[in-house]
């Protein structure tokens, strides 16, 4: 074939996404299956299913492309290719890179964090400066950060960009980030303050029609997200921050309610993040795949 091309897998805890990409982040082919979850060994089997079921799709053998790139959620040992801890798959320190070398034979492989893959994806697709910070932000089911700069991701011991955890006031009180400002705890609180079954989208609906109870858990979510991107600018002032995740790409009034209320307490020096804090273009269900398979392009 004329393009070669690398495989991403994004793995989830409903679903394993796999597909061909080349090197401008094109996604040639790809399809996705229910993720297995009974055990370690019966997830892994369903990501195998999947790889080669789209090989066999597109008449390819292993050795046609340049490596297997995969994301996934929680802890992830790089160096040695395990997956150290995860909260919603059963790959508690799974060695995922000797597994599928095992499998598909010695080619490239490589494993990252997902948020972490679809960060990289933005970063490279924006073609930035080797001495650029770039941030991302993914607001979603979890909220978590990554930072890269000159092609690296800060990873600090491990754990690095888990800004779920990071303290912020909700309603009154200190409270996670995650708890507070993510898609189930917009929908959460929706379900207390109206005493009915509430989704993120209606409560977003009923804020945009001036209502005063969602009114009062978009501007709640809308501080804390503040408060997480304005820890951001005065650690790293990054040249740019990009959104991604359904909430930010669903809602890019929220986008701009949050980047108003955030100029409020930025210095006259931080201004300029304003301007370059956009939200991703890259199809939410795409970004995974796409950063996964730059892991080894």
């Amino acid at each position: 074939m004329a393009v070669k091309y690398a495989l991403g897998v994004d793995i989830g805890g409903t679903k394993v996404a796999v597909g061909l990409v080349d090197d401008t982040g094109h996604v040639a082919y790809s399809l996705k299956v229910p993720s297995n979850k009974e055990s370690s060994e019966t997830l892994f089997q369903c990501v195998c299913t999947a790889i080669r079921e789209l090989l066999n799709s597109q008449q390819l053998n292993i050795e046609d492309i340049a490596g297997i790139g995969v994301g996934l959620p929680g802890k992830v040992d790089v160096e040695n290719g395990v997956a150290v801890f995860q909260n919603n798959i059963p790959w508690e320190n799974f060695p995922v890179v000797k597994q599928l070398q095992e499998e598909f034979g010695n080619i490239p492989i490589k494993i990252d964090n997902d948020v972490k893959v679809a960060a990289y994806a933005e970063y490279r697709l924006l073609s930035l400066k080797a001495e650029d910070m770039f941030g991302y932000i993914t607001i979603s089911t979890g909220i978590a950060a990554t930072n890269i700069i000159n092609n690296t991701i800060l990873r600090g011991s491990g754990f690095a960009g888990e800004i779920g955890f990071m303290p912020v006031r909700s309603f009154g009180r200190t409270s996670g980030l995650e708890i507070s400002c993510s898609g189930p705890a917009i929908e959460r609180q929706g379900k207390q303050m109206y005493g009915e079954d509430l989704s993120t989208k209606a409560v977003f609906d009923n804020w945009r029609k001036g209502d005063i109870t969602a009114s009062a858990i978009i501007a709640n979510a809308r501080d804390g997200m503040v408060q997480a991107i304005h820890n951001m600018i005065c650690l790293l002032d990054p040249k740019i921050i990009v959104l991604g995740g359904s909430v930010a790409q669903n809602n890019p009034d929220f986008i701009e309610d949050i980047k108003t209320v955030l100029g409020l307490s930025l210095h006259h020096e931080q201004k300029h993040i304003l301007n370059n804090i956009i939200i991703s273009k890259i199809d939410s269900g795409n970004n995974g795949i796409i950063g996964s398979a730059f892991l080894v392009q």
